[in-house]
């Protein structure tokens, strides 16, 4: 087995063992969902919503706040690997520096993709419409993967930069307020208010938010589903590179 491939291995078996980020995530995440979905849930016959229901509209909040809670992970894993000396005793094997950050990011990656797949699964066993079936299935997880590689490229660059493990959370600070700048609960049809409204749409969660609903209820467009799937595909590219580039600050 390569160097590369046992740096990965031991990413993902650490963060099995310590699964403290994901697990918080995951809970975040049904949180969520149940208080959201039961405060709320009443005004799911309003036209607004469609056919499906409040339940498909206000599910897609589950697949954000699940990378939000776990994507600090891999800032914190390069703090304690650094801290640790495990950095120092690498420097002379073959493997690059990239490599170091690559490992802890991909295990935070595929914890989000598991556990989205379960929390797909809890919503299926409670009615969760899949407009497109299997289809939407896999086009949900493909956004989930690029959310994830969104959040965690930026928690590892900025705690590499800063050379402190409490800056990883400072991503998650930042787009929680955006939860609530979008159209998180409620449809445009149905805010009133014009500026948020103004801000819905320069807010890129609002199109992560839409592109999820096209995929489950249908109450969005196929462009959002599109713009959303652009959106992130950019941002999950800048943040790696973010990462990658963020590298020569690694101290051994």
């Amino acid at each position: 087995m390569s160097t590369s491939r046992l740096i990965i291995t031991r990413s993902i078996l650490k963060l099995a063992k310590q699964p403290t980020a994901p697990i918080m995530g995951f809970a975040m995440s049904l949180f969520f969902l149940l208080v959201y979905n039961a405060g709320i849930g009443g005004i799911g016959h309003l036209e607004a919503f469609g056919e499906k229901g409040y339940l498909a509209f206000v599910f897609p909040i589950t697949i954000i706040s699940l990378a939000m809670g776990s994507s600090a992970g891999a800032g914190q894993t390069l703090n304690a690997d650094m801290q640790s000396g495990y950095f120092r005793r690498l420097y002379l094997s073959p493997v690059s520096r990239r490599m170091l950050v690559i490992a802890p990011m991909l295990a935070d990656t595929f914890s989000s993709l598991f556990f989205t797949g379960i929390i797909l699964a809890i919503g299926a066993l409670f009615g969760l419409p899949f407009q497109f079936g299997l289809l939407s299935v896999a086009g949900i997880l493909l956004l989930s993967l690029l959310w994830a590689l969104t959040l965690c490229g930026f928690s590892a660059g900025i705690m590499l930069r800063t050379g402190q493990h409490q800056s990883a959370a400072i991503i998650t600070n930042a787009v929680f307020p955006l939860l609530f700048l979008s159209t998180t609960f409620l449809p445009r049809e149905l805010i009133t208010s014009q500026w948020l409204l103004t801000v819905s749409w320069a807010n890129p969660v609002t199109y992560v938010l839409e592109a999820n609903r096209f995929l489950l209820g249908g109450t969005s467009t196929y462009e959002f589903f599109l713009s959303g799937l652009l959106i992130l595909t950019i941002t999950a590219l800048s943040s790696t590179a973010f990462a990658l580039g963020s590298t020569k600050r690694i101290k051994v």
